[in-house]
């Protein structure tokens, strides 16, 4: 493959996945990973209304950060950013539940919550500075 196509290659890559590359990104992942891999292994099967609830949260966190990137307006990215952080807290409010509910340690409630509040935080950073490049 000749040079000029490898770059062309590159700049479609980045365009299509560009959202890859924030940090924020990469905790959606491990937020996404310690959630089906181990806490939903963790809640009864016959707890469907609850795993579902963690299901579509932790879903909504990525789809909405994704859907926003890519949404071709700093506001709309905004707007979005903000429907994650809602997704975040209300994964939070779940993660507790299963705890007092004792399907999980206070270990593991502690270190997913620590995820999640540093997801938060990247979050509200990100929010503050798009919001700055628009005013």
């Amino acid at each position: 493959m000749r040079e000029a196509e490898k770059e062309k290659e590159v700049r479609e890559e980045n365009t299509r996945f560009g959202h890859k590359r924030l940090i924020l990104w990469k905790n959606v992942e491990e937020i996404n990973e310690v959630i089906y891999y181990r806490l939903l292994s963790l809640i009864p099967k016959t707890q469907f209304k609850l795993r579902d609830q963690i299901d579509r949260a932790t879903s909504s966190i990525g789809a909405n950060l994704v859907e926003g990137y890519y949404s071709g307006s700093t506001k709309e990215f905004i707007k979005f950013l903000g429907y994650s952080r809602r997704s975040l807290a209300e994964l939070e409010f779940w993660i507790n539940h299963c705890k007092i509910k004792g399907y999980i340690t206070v270990s593991l409630c502690s270190s997913i919550k620590d995820l999640v509040i540093r997801t938060c935080y990247l979050t509200d950073k990100l929010i503050k500075g798009l919001k700055r490049k628009i005013n």
